[in-house]
């Protein structure tokens, strides 16, 4: 092996760390996913579930589902019309069981002027229990298209 002269051992302590610290930051950038870009808030606000004592179709207990709910747990809202309701809107946790419905008035809104807008929905608060029935109240952020 050839012999380094001190000029090139002064270059190597030199470069030889900046060459892997500049690795590592590249490494790092480069499995960063881009940020989502920002959306401003349309609206913000908070609504009753209705039909909370009611049975689901499939047997469950609407009581029981919100028995189990705790606040700032996500929610989906889905697309659920009759013939009577054709603008009805079921609330639903992430796992699919079903709370009740928002109100025919919001629901009729969201509907018509809101209808592609991303939406954040999360347990507010449990109402009720022990003698009383459960209730659970929503909060909702419509965001910009």
């Amino acid at each position: 092996m050839k012999k380094l002269k001190p000029w090139q051992i002064i270059l190597l302590v030199i470069f030889y760390p900046v060459g892997i610290v500049y690795f590592i930051i590249w490494l790092c950038k480069r499995n960063k996913k881009p940020a989502a870009p920002s959306r401003s808030i349309v609206r913000d606000f908070n609504s009753k579930v209705v039909g909370v004592t009611f049975g689901n179709d499939d047997g469950t207990s609407r009581q029981e589902i919100i028995k189990s709910c705790n606040p700032g747990d996500d929610l989906i809202l889905k697309p659920i019309p009759t013939t009577e309701y054709p603008d009805a809107i079921g609330v639903f946790t992430k796992s699919g069981k079903q709370l009740g419905h928002i109100n025919a008035e919001l629901a009729a809104e969201l509907k018509s002027d809101y209808p592609n807008n991303p939406m954040s929905v999360t347990v507010n608060n449990i109402t009720g229990g022990g003698d009383k029935t459960y209730g659970c109240n929503i909060h909702i952020i419509i965001y910009s298209l």
